[in-house]
């Protein structure tokens, strides 16, 4: 079940604001942390509409931007919170034995995993928009890794799925466009 709040601003084409609330619940989650609630806010300045813009040839689109948020994953197989138990059945003499075996441990624990990232980036059109420079700026940070931790095999499992881990993305992306022939 997700809920979504979306607020935008757009004040005469060049100042624009947008702020998002997500709210998501997942039945593979463990019980008390089933519900993620995931912000984003961004932000854009189109300089090229300004007055002080206008009275130039070179520059036909500026745009500056910058934005923040974070989002979830629940992409796991369903029912990891719980303890599980496979059937099988054997023969003991003229009888048929039905017993329970473990077959996955229960984690209690295991929550959305989460990436905020952040990014600011610039749009630059010169020359009636012949040649268009794209830079964006980012860093990603993952926390609370879904993934299938090494256990002792002493508990009877080589693994179980945890929050474990962090990463880290940063980078810079360069896009460049140009029209030669009109």
């Amino acid at each position: 079940m997700s809920y979504l709040a979306r607020v935008s601003y757009n004040f005469d084409s060049k100042y624009l604001v947008t702020a998002n609330f997500r709210a998501d619940g997942s039945s593979k989650l463990a019980p008390g942390h089933r519900w993620g609630y995931f912000p984003s806010f961004s932000a854009a300045w189109r300089v090229s509409e300004e007055n002080f813009m206008k009275k130039q040839d070179v520059v036909s689109n500026l745009k500056l931007r910058a934005g923040w948020g974070v989002v979830g994953n629940d992409r796991i197989t369903n029912y990891l919170s719980l303890e599980l138990y496979s059937q099988g059945k054997y023969g003991y003499g003229n009888n048929v034995i039905t017993v329970l075996s473990p077959k996955q441990l229960q984690n209690e624990d295991i929550k959305w995993e989460a990436s905020q990232s952040t990014n600011v980036g610039i749009d630059l059109g010169l020359f009636r928009n012949r040649l268009n420079i794209t830079a964006d700026f980012f860093l990603k940070d993952t926390k609370d890794l879904l993934m299938a931790a090494n256990r002792a095999y002493v508990s009877g499992f080589a693994s179980q799925w945890k929050n474990v881990g962090k990463i880290r993305n940063k980078g810079i992306e360069i896009a460049i466009n140009s029209t030669n022939i009109a």
